[in-house]
């Protein structure tokens, strides 16, 4: 199978990640493709996009016992094109999807009508729980064990850990702890956690997804939340995820009843930063205080004061983000992040 994973985009998320590589059920929405239909192709080749380069696939670290190859670029001419919202179908129906006015032949021997979109960040995060459920009880049935790396606390219900779980840190599952990434001790992690690739957790994660290279070191509590790469989140940082009011959290013309904040790939909290439910924080911005509104990209923001981050210091945040990480400068990082800069704030104000 050869294909090109796209994705015209998702409500709610404006990263550098393009939105065929975000993170729903514990896997990148291409991912379905190799794990859900391994039975089916023994062969798969997918371009992912021109900036999948950091995305570091979990299927690859796992090794499915069908052959995969990850492409970040552009596919040939005559690929056929594979819509990423649709894949989460694969996991409750294998077969060609037909959802209304979107339909996708994948090659099977059978159609179906049954249809799990993620058209919004909202989509993602309500039905993440139960995503990743199917996405590790599939893992365990082509793969056996899952608990490759040291586990030093308690394990909870069905886990996949490649990574290091400390001494009295509570994992309970569904939750995924990907390669090089640690939940510290002293931890509680709660049902649809991603710690997706060299991140770090303390204190108190509840179905919240992280993409690699992000920290969350300290204390503070990230519920019902979406964290993209290279995020830092400040000792204290807390989120909300619940109204006191109890009512519906409201997030880009939906209505869902908990909802944590985005945060764009990038970006920074500060010590003590409060973040309410269903705000989005911009891609490489900075925020300070209590943010109660969405943080557009790019900016600095102290409670609803902002500022904007100048533009030649794009490629030294970005040249820090990586040396933090133990990674080689990427002049072609610089390049997108500068493109996006231009494209995203132009006539617009922080």
């Amino acid at each position: 199978m050869e294909a090109a994973v796209t994705c015209p985009g998702i409500v709610g998320w404006e990263g550098y990640t393009e939105c065929q590589s975000l993170i729903a059920g514990g896997i990148r929405l291409y991912e379905y493709l190799p794990l859900f239909l391994c039975d089916e192709y023994q062969g798969m080749r997918l371009y992912v996009g021109r900036r999948a380069r950091y995305d570091m696939p979990i299927t690859a670290a796992l090794g499915l016992p069908c052959r995969v190859e990850y492409v970040a670029g552009d596919p040939p001419d005559g690929v056929e094109a594979v819509d990423a919202r649709l894949l989460p179908t694969l996991a409750f129906e294998q077969g060609n999807l037909d959802c209304g006015g979107a339909r996708l032949d994948l090659g099977l021997r059978r159609w179906t009508d049954r249809c799990v979109r993620v058209d919004s960040m909202a989509d993602l995060l309500v039905r993440n729980v139960e995503l990743m459920g199917r996405v590790v009880g599939r893992m365990r049935e082509l793969l056996g064990d899952v608990v490759k790396g040291p586990v030093g606390g308690t394990l909870v219900g069905d886990v996949v850990v490649l990574g290091r779980v400390y001494e009295y840190a509570y994992v309970e599952g569904p939750a995924i702890v990907g390669p090089g990434s640690s939940v510290l001790p002293f931890t509680y992690v709660r049902p649809g956690s991603a710690l997706y690739g060299n991140v770090k957790v303390r204190d108190e994660a509840k179905n919240a997804v992280m993409d690699v290279f992000s920290n969350k070191a300290h204390g503070g509590y990230l519920g019902d939340a979406y964290v993209g790469k290279f995020v830092n989140i400040g000792a204290g940082t807390t989120v909300s995820n619940l109204k006191n009011t109890l009512g519906p959290v409201r997030f880009r013309g939906r209505e869902v009843g908990k909802m944590g904040p985005v945060i764009g790939d990038f970006a920074k909290t500060a010590i003590s930063t409060s973040i309410y439910g269903g705000r989005v924080v911009g891609v490489m911005s900075h925020v300070y205080g209590t943010i109660a509104r969405d943080v557009p990209p790019f900016s600095i923001c102290e409670g609803d004061r902002c500022s904007r981050v100048a533009r030649d210091k794009v490629p030294v945040l970005a040249e820090r983000d990586l040396a933090l990480h133990g990674l080689p400068g990427d002049g072609a990082l610089a390049e997108e992040l500068l493109h996006m800069y231009d494209s995203l704030i132009r006539g617009a104000s922080p």
